[in-house]
């Protein structure tokens, strides 16, 4: 497969120069599905003949000629509401939905000239129940839950681009499992209008792609602008905020300073600690490896909590149909009907409170590296994954990219890059500069 070897922008400037087709750049991504989709099960909804007619309408309108993605086939999470296909959410109560318009990041994507070739599957709600698709570098492995469907689809070479999201950590989990970049934004950069609603202080939007630069761009093509969102826009356009704090970058790292990190494979752990090591030989990074706040060890309790009853609100009439929901749902929300009002605003206060304490560690450091999950992909079919890292910064609304630089084994696991509450351009310049260098790989590997 030849279109790998391209970032969106330099498979939009040779096309520009004649240099290349972006029908038959399509027609590859097309192929691979239809080779591979027996085996992975990674779309939900795909109607090729409709994808091929919507790349050529694209590239018929002379108006959508420097489009940022121009033609650009992009996957979308089975949660996200589409206009020309259904959203089933992952449940046999939506199936064949139509909800007769398009989410705002969807509509985001056909507005900058990218083409929807259909829909991934997700996990039942997006919560743990396994599904049906399979793990690219093994088919008896897990491709990770919620998001796997998006995760596989890039790994496997369908396609360059897909929509995920992340609650606790069901972009980055997949894409290590998967060997993709997976990018989740600080929380509130893309707008959530249009998609399945789970937890209001958690759900973010995000992303799989082959490498950094097209995680960028798309970033940039959804998230939200404008006067209507002052934050964001002065946030992510500060100078000073985005830039390294000293002229090497300082780096936290974290081996043992979170009780997680003591179950985490010891294979897995030594692979990160050499790679840690080989930052520092760069002169690009000066490494650290701090204390975290305490409060941060109590994260996966705080966030059960507000996962667990926010599911018990947000789907009360499922819940009265237990033949058509799985058991995992059904014991999730059991147990978040038994949570105080109470205990969830206690919750909440807790999670801001862990917010504030992260931004201020973050005053000292530009990022943090973590494995991104504990091991490789456990066996397919495994409800609960081994428990990371991942939560947590999704908790504090940070941003995190996962990056395929590890294998073990034979099966790909990432190494997990967190910034500050609205660096997301510090965290992608950090991971650009160490791509530069060599340490990190410019595209994912194809499965």
């Amino acid at each position: 497969m030849t279109n790998q070897r391209y970032t969106i922008q330099e498979a939009h400037e040779l096309y520009k120069k004649g240099e290349i087709d972006l029908i038959k750049w399509n027609f590859e991504f097309i192929e691979n599905c239809k080779t591979k989709e027996a085996k992975i099960n990674a779309w939900e909804y795909l109607d090729i003949a409709n994808w091929k007619k919507k790349v050529a309408e694209t590239l018929d309108d002379t108006g959508l000629v420097f489009d940022k993605l121009l033609a650009i086939p992009v996957g979308v999470k089975d949660i996200f509401n589409t206009i020309d296909m259904p959203t089933s959410m992952g449940s046999p109560i939506w199936e064949g939905f139509t909800p007769g318009n398009d989410a705002r990041v969807v509509h985001d994507i056909k507005f900058n000239g990218g083409v929807i070739a259909g829909k991934t599957i997700t996990a039942e709600f997006a919560v743990h129940a396994p599904n049906a698709t399979r793990n690219p570098w093994g088919q008896d492995k897990s491709p990770g839950t919620s998001s796997s469907g998006s995760a596989a689809a890039v790994s496997a070479g369908m396609i360059p681009l897909s929509l995920g999201t992340q609650t606790a950590g069901s972009i980055i989990r997949p894409a290590s499992y998967c060997g993709v970049f997976g990018y989740k934004p600080t929380f509130g950069t893309i707008p959530r209008t249009g998609m399945l609603k789970t937890t209001d202080t958690l759900d973010t939007v995000g992303l799989f792609a082959t490498n950094i630069d097209d995680c960028e761009l798309l970033f940039d093509v959804i998230r939200v602008k404008g006067l209507d969102y002052p934050i964001v826009n002065e946030k992510l356009s500060n100078v000073s905020l985005q830039s390294k704090l000293e002229k090497k970058w300082k780096v936290g790292v974290l081996i043992d300073q979170h009780p997680v990190l003591k179950n985490f494979n010891n294979e897995v752990m030594s692979d990160f600690k050499k790679l840690t090591l080989d930052l520092t030989q760069t002169n690009l990074a000066e490494i650290h490896y701090p204390k975290i706040p305490e409060l941060l060890y109590d994260a996966h309790r705080v966030q059960q909590v507000i996962y667990h009853k926010s599911l018990a609100y947000y789907f009360k009439k499922e819940f009265q149909n237990k033949t058509l929901i799985s058991s995992v749902m059904y014991d999730i929300v059991s147990e978040g009907n038994k949570i105080t009002l109470d205990e969830y605003k206690e919750a909440l206060n807790t999670q801001n409170h862990m917010t504030s304490l992260l931004d201020k560690f973050f005053e000292e450091y530009d990022v943090i590296l973590t494995p991104s999950t504990a091991n490789v992909a456990p066996d397919f079919n495994t409800a609960i994954d081994p428990p990371d890292t991942c939560l947590i910064w999704t908790m504090c609304g940070c941003p995190t990219i996962n990056i395929p630089v590890f294998e073990k084994a034979k099966l790909p696991f990432g190494l997990q890059v967190i910034a500050r509450k609205y660096c997301d351009y510090k965290l992608i310049n950090f991971i650009r500069d160490f791509t530069y260098a060599n340490l990190f790989p410019k595209f994912s590997k194809i499965s």
